[in-house]
């Protein structure tokens, strides 16, 4: 049995007033008498009217869009990405911005999902492309749709982005472990083509070469994956076990790598990672790691977000935001 959707014409009728009586009801910038509004509301009750909140949001923020914001992102068994949309989300519901979840998965045809949101009336997209495929990037960059990228820079200098200071990441975790006498140090990468992941390498092993260390054995992998940290830790223990210390290129890894040394190796190497995920604190791996400053990230991309939707935005630029090592 089908329910009928009550109307703001139902409840017109029922009330006895015009409909747009009813529309300047709920809208903040109208006023009706208050005998009218009485009669308004009363009759909403009794129907069970709710009006269109969407709506009226954006007609009391002055916004000729949808205020609907494309939020692209992939990864989700990282717990870094969870993370970071809770944050991205919270945020853009503050601003009076209305999110919707586009998530990548493998076999996902990138552009014809944002085509599909686009046909939902979404104003702009925000790219998670940290957690992306470099081709699934260049989709996303084809399509005519404003937007801002968090993780990853656009090559053609087109969309403006913004991200963690990685090189920075990676000097902070090789200071770390050289100060504490370590010589013999490894590196366990993340995805391949994945900026962060390769910018955190350059930084950590360039540092070293700066206090004249030697170069660290580096690990390769093709993901961000927990079961990739611990088979490259099995990897580690198995042919490189003079291995002295670990910088990982974010915290899923090293939480594998944490636990393939726990259950597989009597020693216990200092294991770094790197984004500082609540996960991180848990009493079970009390890992040291490098914070990426998700707070200031996410503040800036809504900053970027207006200003595009605006048509302030300039020339696009990439904002570097410094993280900081946390130490447990």
């Amino acid at each position: 049995m089908s329910v009928k959707r009550i109307t703001s014409i139902d409840v017109a009728r029922y009330a006895g007033v015009s409909p747009s009586a009813v529309s300047r009801t709920y809208t903040a910038q109208h006023k009706v008498s208050a005998a009218t509004r009485q009669k308004v509301l009363a009759a909403a009750d009794a129907l069970g009217y709710h009006p269109n909140a969407l709506a009226r949001a954006l007609v009391n923020s002055g916004r000729q869009g949808s205020g609907t914001v494309a939020v692209v992102m992939s990864e989700f068994d990282n717990p870094f990405q969870p993370y970071l949309f809770s944050l991205l989300t919270q945020a853009l519901q503050q601003a009076g911005y209305i999110p919707m979840l586009i998530n990548v998965t493998a076999d996902c045809d990138i552009h014809t999902s944002l085509l599909q949101a686009q046909a939902w009336q979404v104003e702009a997209a925000i790219i998670s492309a940290g957690s992306l495929s470099q081709a699934a990037t260049e989709r996303c960059l084809e399509l005519q749709l404003p937007m801002v990228l968090m993780g990853r820079e656009d090559r053609q200098k087109k969309v403006t982005a913004v991200l963690s200071d990685n090189r920075y990441a990676g000097r902070l975790a090789a200071d770390y472990l050289a100060d504490a006498g370590l010589t013999r140090l490894a590196f366990i990468s993340g995805r391949q083509d994945g900026q962060a992941s390769q910018e955190r390498q350059q930084g950590f092993c360039a540092r070293l070469q700066e206090r004249a260390l030697p170069a660290p054995l580096v690990i390769l992998n093709q993901d961000y994956a927990y079961q990739s940290g611990y088979r490259a830790m099995q990897r580690i223990i198995r042919h490189a076990p003079h291995a002295e210390g670990v910088f990982c290129a974010c915290d899923a890894l090293a939480f594998g790598a944490l636990d393939a040394q726990r259950l597989e190796d009597h020693r216990r190497r200092p294991v770094i990672g790197c984004d500082d995920t609540p996960m991180a604190n848990w009493q079970g791996y009390r890992l040291t790691t490098v914070r990426q400053p998700v707070e200031q990230l996410v503040k800036q991309v809504l900053i970027n977000l207006k200003q595009v939707l605006s048509g302030c935005a300039g020339a696009a630029a990439t904002v570097r935001i410094q993280p900081e090592l946390v130490v447990r």
